[in-house]
């Protein structure tokens, strides 16, 4: 049979998402083309993430999601031929473990082989996926008046803004013909409206930035608890092999770059040196995570596919 005719994997994701950066970055270091991994644009700021038709791909209309064909899936008896996969910690794993044909090049493997490696990987892979350090948050809370006003009249007021009409044109859409969507829609618009509403200076935002300074706390604790994971003299986080834990850590801490104000990944002690602004007073970034930072974003999968345009 044709390869033309064997159902592939479809990823759907957004440029300027950071979950959504880590399945690129597997599928960079893996060399996946086309013909074995198709991707989709969903427009955060377009609100296209709450259209009908992707919530029934990701009920949360989060990115990244992966919709991938069950096995056997050429038998035309079988009704039911994809999943979707809306983890990404789920979907990076996937992707890992799917077999690449490109003739020439052997896959690597981004999973450590030992069982020790392994429990490391996947304590630091889960480590920063908490809330308590979840960098989609820092883009959007604030610590100051002076932080407030600025995010307000830069990209998180229009995203922000941007969401809300789509909601808000979604919901109208719908009605009462789906109950299910209508209170999707009635929750996210009270979410994302009263957060825009504070952004935009309508209430007490004293919640908001005490999280703020909670969640800085946490990321520079995290930081500092990432220094101590290396083994001695290994480049990366696990081993001298690149693995999965640091494209998950890779893509976080690409997105907090972002925020502390940095925008190429080329001048990596200029960004951390950015970054270390934001932490709390004495909290530095070390030698090793320095170290290990520059070695990753000099890597192809970073340097010329995800982040060639910028930081984000």
């Amino acid at each position: 049979m044709a390869a033309d005719n064997v159902p592939k994997a479809v990823l759907y994701w957004f440029p300027g998402s950071v979950w959504a950066s880590v399945p690129r970055l597997v599928a960079s270091e893996k060399k996946f083309t086309s013909n074995e991994l198709e991707e989709r644009i969903v427009d955060l700021g377009k609100g296209e993430n709450f259209a009908p038709a992707y919530l029934r791909i990701h009920p949360e209309g989060h990115v990244p999601a992966l919709v991938v064909p069950y096995e056997h899936t050429l038998d035309e008896s079988i009704k039911t031929k994809f999943k979707a996969l809306t983890s990404t910690i789920e979907v990076c794993n996937f992707l890992d473990q799917s077999t690449n044909t490109n003739p020439g090049f052997s896959a690597p493997s981004l999973s450590p082989a030992t069982v020790q490696r392994a429990a490391v990987s996947k304590e630091i892979i889960e480590a920063i996926h908490v809330d308590a350090v979840d960098p989609n948050a820092a883009l959007l809370v604030w610590r100051s008046e002076d932080e407030r006003k600025a995010k307000l009249a830069g990209l998180p007021g229009g995203f922000l803004r941007g969401r809300q009409e789509a909601l808000e044109r979604y919901a109208k859409e719908v009605g009462d013909s789906d109950p299910r969507l209508k209170e999707f829609y009635a929750r996210k618009m009270q979410e994302n409206g009263g957060l825009l509403a504070l952004l935009e200076g309508k209430g007490d935002s004293t919640a908001v930035q005490e999280k703020a300074k909670k969640l800085w706390t946490g990321i520079g604790e995290t930081l500092q608890t990432l220094e101590t994971k290396f083994e001695p003299n290994a480049v990366y986080l696990v081993g001298d092999q690149i693995s999965l834990a640091d494209l998950h850590v890779g893509a976080w801490l690409a997105r907090l770059l972002a925020v502390a104000g940095a925008t190429s990944i080329t001048d990596v002690d200029g960004n951390l040196a950015k970054l270390e602004q934001n932490l709390d007073s004495g909290v530095k970034i070390g030698p090793r995570v320095t170290k290990w930072a520059q070695a990753l974003f000099e890597r192809d999968s970073f340097a010329k596919d995800v982040y060639a345009d910028g930081l984000h």
